[in-house]
């Protein structure tokens, strides 16, 4: 049973045919298809599109393979409107008043692509991008000049696939309920787009970081000591224990590079000093020039450094596995091609060290094993830039500036004038880390094997008198053709 709609669409059709059936049909147009007598032809058609077809006899019977493919209305005694419903193949057959057949049609229901390529046309009009069906799914075909527009290209595909769901929904709500069929699946999008231009990668990404140290250091340790006939009296700057018998065991003072010391001795009193002083300035460069090639869309990575052993404890049985820490300049990009030459980056930059701060010790109560952990001093840096080919961008200035100071002093004598130097420790220490990350893409394109220079190109092996006499583990080529060693 028809819905109202559909009667409508079929009164409209008998109307129109009924309008133009005095005038014969001599050519095939795209809205008639023309069934000679006795012929079996194949016709294709657009999904939701309709199409009249012409017979040369009376026809009395009409039979379609798959109902669910197309629906024939019979307009006329020489005229039937076949509409496609769904994606597939079937076929119709025609028989005349007199119960022969007249013809046959077999039947091809294909993807409407006219609006598929007309909407890449208008969206891409510069890529050469191709559309083809196949069965449920549509197939692109051709060449992008870029990993954006190949993507784009698929995405309206699949919004077009999702529009016949959309329609084909719509089509079953308006059917009776027992004449409901499950919805099928619509296909997928087949991509067999080329993408053009270079597709490679190459980043060069430079890691720089200065550290300036500067440390002043003054430690004053002393220990005095009277000794009298009933008993000794004296003090200390540097700490000291006192043993069983009551004699008062000062620390051994230390001077760890600069400094002075002084001793006085009497009958009774005896005086020790010692005074530590230093003064240090100190500068590290650490410098990483990673280079990495990779696909567009591809994830590249790379680290130079190493790994440590971290114990972990495996429950209340003492059992302990290892894992491992990686540390050093590590790097991770991910890049996309653009058009024109520009390069969408997503970099992420890590710079770490092992430090004694904040490490950890741990100790196992049923034996005397410790184990030192140490931690890591960790910088890193995580940005998404687009650049052209060769363009440079700095990531990241981390600017680490720390100051510590301590003062230990004798109580009252520390705090005396100049003399109260004496009796009194004081160090200060300050520290200073920059930290600058560049990076530059380009898009990389093969080069020729001998246009490639090794550092192990211009490395000759010593001779033996070279080696044995001379100590020289390296030459190099001389004018004669023969070799000097350096």
């Amino acid at each position: 049973m028809l819905s109202s709609t559909r009667m409508f669409v079929a009164t409209l059709v008998v109307l129109l045919a009924s309008a133009g059936a005095t005038r014969p049909v001599h050519a095939q147009s795209a809205a008639f298809e023309t069934l000679p007598t006795g012929a079996s032809i194949d016709m294709s058609m657009p999904l939701f599109k309709s199409r009249v077809v012409v017979v040369d006899l009376p026809t009395s019977r009409v039979a379609v393979g798959n109902p669910d493919i197309a629906d024939i209305v019979v307009i006329g005694p020489t005229q039937m409107y076949v509409l496609a419903k769904d994606i597939g193949t079937t076929n119709v057959m025609f028989w005349g008043r007199d119960n022969r057949l007249i013809g046959s049609i077999n039947l091809e229901v294909v993807h409407d692509l006219d609006g598929l390529k007309t909407k890449l046309h208008q969206m891409m009009p510069g890529e050469a991008i191709e559309v083809y069906s196949a069965q449920r799914s549509i197939i692109l075909k051709g060449r992008a000049s870029n990993v954006l527009a190949m993507n784009a290209a698929v995405r309206i595909a699949e919004g077009y696939l999702a529009q016949i769901q959309t329609a084909k929904q719509a089509q079953q709500f308006e059917q009776e309920s027992a004449s409901r069929r499950p919805d099928k699946a619509v296909g997928s999008v087949i991509n067999l787009i080329e993408v053009g231009g270079s597709q490679q990668v190459m980043l060069e990404v430079k890691v720089a970081e200065i550290a300036r140290t500067e440390l002043k250091r003054l430690n004053a340790n002393f220990n005095a000591l009277y000794i009298g006939g009933d008993g000794t009296i004296g003090g200390t700057n540097g700490g000291g224990v006192m043993n069983a018998v009551g004699e008062f065991l000062p620390n051994p003072m230390r001077i760890v590079s600069q400094g002075f010391f002084g001793t006085f001795v009497s009958e009774n009193f005896r005086f020790n000093m010692a005074l530590d002083a230093a003064k240090e300035n100190g500068l590290a460069k650490i410098l990483a020039e990673p280079t990495l090639t990779t696909l567009t869309g591809q994830e590249a990575e790379f680290l130079s450094g190493g790994e440590f052993p971290i114990p972990v404890p495996q429950g209340n049985n003492g059992g302990t596995t290892i894992e491992f820490k990686q540390f050093g300049v590590g790097l991770k990009f991910l890049p996309v091609v653009l058009s024109d030459g520009r390069i969408n980056l997503k970099v992420n930059v890590s710079v770490s060290e092992i430090t004694d701060t904040s490490s950890l010790i741990l100790e196992n109560e049923n034996s005397s094993l410790r184990t030192f952990v140490p931690s890591l001093r960790q910088r890193s840096a995580s940005a998404t830039v687009e650049l052209g080919d060769g363009q440079s961008m700095g990531l990241a200035g981390l600017l680490d500036d720390n100051l510590r100071e301590s003062v230990t002093k004798f109580p009252g004598l520390g705090s005396v004038p100049v003399l109260g130097t004496l009796f009194r420790s004081n160090q200060y220490r300050k520290g200073q880390t920059e930290l600058v990350i560049l990076v530059t893409p380009h898009l990389a394109r093969p080069v020729a094997p001998g246009s490639v220079t090794l550092p192990t190109d211009k490395f000759i092996e010593p001779s033996d008198a070279d080696f044995y006499l001379w100590g020289r583990t390296e030459g190099t080529a001389s004018a004669s053709g023969g070799h000097q060693v350096k």
